[in-house]
């Protein structure tokens, strides 16, 4: 489902916040609607919009340090806090069910191989599906 092919890699091993920041707004940025920009502060991602002089910001990448369970569980755990968190954004500045077409379809992460798979909607049938990030190692 994902596409792969990124040049950065993420050590599942010792993950850093900022680094999880950089590679999940590099990827946001892709499939935002325009007028819409990510950027990173630390380990902050802040959602911008060119309609609105406010912003908005996203702690999800603190979840690899404070999330319970095992490392991959706190990896994805923040990959799907920082996209339902992107989604909020947008669909509250759009007024439209990003990146959906009637209602926002739910934002999903998984570890699979050794790739977090980004996307939004069925598994099957996702509505919008974002690079993977390869945790190499």
């Amino acid at each position: 489902m994902g596409r792969h092919g990124s040049v950065s890699l993420l050590y599942l091993s010792g993950v850093e916040a900022t680094q999880l920041a950089q590679e999940l707004a590099r990827r946001m940025r892709d499939v935002v609607p325009l007028g819409i920009s990510v950027i990173v502060e630390g380990d902050m991602l802040k959602f911008l919009s060119d309609s609105d002089p406010g912003t908005s910001g996203s702690y999800a990448c603190q979840w690899i340090y404070l999330g319970t369970g095992p490392e991959q569980d706190r990896l994805s755990e923040a990959c799907w806090h920082a996209l339902d968190d992107l989604q909020d954004f947008v669909d509250e500045k759009t007024t439209e069910p990003w990146p959906g077409l009637r209602t926002p379809p739910k934002a999903c992460a998984r570890i699979e191989d050794d790739f977090v798979l980004l996307w939004f909607g069925d598994p099957e049938k996702p509505d919008l599906v974002l690079e993977s990030v390869p945790l190499g190692g």
